[in-house]
């Protein structure tokens, strides 16, 4: 019990540190980083600490050159593919449960062939 107790404290002192940083709000966000910038943040972290900045180069519609540089920590990179994938998910069971499942109100719905 004893042990136990003590690992979980260890743990804990471990754990909490790295989750301070990973949580530690930038000077700027790192898609206004400068190359250098993003080099002096990302120094001594490992390219899977979730505090690393990585740069993506995304097309621009309408254009056959121009691409945007957007940049975000592996912690966001992370959230924002977790929330495309949730969104997905969500647009499936709508699509399952049908385009709507929104019911008339009786009173407005016609009777159908009613005799005269």
């Amino acid at each position: 019990m004893r042990k136990t107790v003590m690992l979980l404290v260890l743990a804990g002192l471990v754990v909490t540190p790295a989750l301070a940083r990973d949580d530690m709000p930038l000077a700027r966000t790192p898609s206004e980083m400068t190359g250098d910038e993003i080099d002096a943040h990302n120094s001594g972290l490992a390219m899977s600490d979730p505090g690393y900045i990585r740069c993506r180069r995304i097309e621009q519609i309408g254009s056959l050159v121009r691409k945007l540089r957007v940049c975000n920590t592996n912690l966001q990179w992370k959230r924002i593919a977790d929330k495309g994938n949730q969104d997905a998910r969500d647009s499936m069971e709508t699509l399952a449960r049908g385009w709507s499942n929104s019911q008339e109100p009786q009173e407005q719905l016609m009777p159908a062939n009613q005799p005269q």
